[in-house]
């Protein structure tokens, strides 16, 4: 007797700072600093302009990352960044709060920081809050730099903060259930040549070994699904069973 096994995806923390002076964050009141200022242990830092790590009204623990804007020099919006390389991330959360309508703009770098992507803007408030970015699942890049650049919608008439504190970064981990036990055999047949037979319900979607969804669909218990018209190769069905998110490889001969 043959045994299924499943995979669980899931997130893992593989780096985290709350910018506190035990991680190598020494605390500054200079915060109109026109060259990048680093700081942060050894291969682990980040760097900042018009900011740094404060102990000015902390966000949690001790310190935060601030970054401030003045009006006396309002082209010049403060960000901070990791410049070091983080490999496989899938997302990124945070804590942030503002003063006068000041919000943060979070992006990527594939690049060493030579060009930033997928820039997303997040509407603050003057209380502290969670916020997560996700990475594009059709990313292909593996080592990812993060960079947080302070914005707003209009011009505040005072100087303005924007604080940043506990940051931490996820990537996609996979748990190994063993079917039997947890009663959720996504597919029921493995080796196929025109149809899957499901054994459980659900939405899924069939991926191939490049990260492309190739077909997705809405089975049942026993409903059968024609793959006859994708290639020779080995795929992985993703879904939901059980309320667990799980996925299964196929072989399509």
């Amino acid at each position: 007797l043959a045994t299924v096994v499943l995979t669980a995806a899931m997130s893992a923390q593989v780096y985290s700072t709350g910018f506190e002076s035990s991680e190598g964050f020494p605390a500054n009141t200079v915060y109109n600093n026109t060259d990048v200022a680093l700081s942060g242990a050894q291969g682990k830092q980040w760097g900042t302009y018009f900011g740094t790590p404060s102990a000015t009204s902390p966000l949690t623990g001790n310190q935060s990352l601030q970054m401030r804007w003045y009006s006396a020099s309002a082209a010049n919006k403060g960000y901070a960044y990791t410049n070091f390389n983080t490999a496989g991330v899938n997302k990124v959360t945070f804590n942030a709060q503002n003063t006068n309508g000041i919000n943060v703009i979070v992006s990527y770098s594939v690049n060493n920081g030579t060009t930033w992507l997928n820039p997303q803007t997040f509407v603050l408030t003057s209380t502290t809050a969670s916020y997560t970015y996700n990475i594009p699942v059709s990313e292909t890049g593996s080592n990812f730099r993060f960079k947080f650049q302070l914005t707003y919608n209009a011009a505040p008439s005072a100087t303005s903060r924007l604080y940043v504190d506990d940051v931490k970064f996820f990537a996609p981990t996979m748990a190994v259930v063993d079917a039997g036990k947890a009663k959720a055999n996504l597919v029921k047949n493995t080796i196929v040549s025109n149809e899957l037979i499901f054994g459980a319900t659900g939405k899924i979607s069939i991926v191939n070994m490049n990260g492309q969804v190739v077909k997705t669909a809405e089975v049942s218990e026993n409903s059968r699904l024609d793959v006859s018209g994708l290639t020779k190769g080995t795929y992985v069905v993703t879904g939901i069973v059980n309320e667990q998110a799980v996925s299964q490889k196929i072989i399509k001969k």
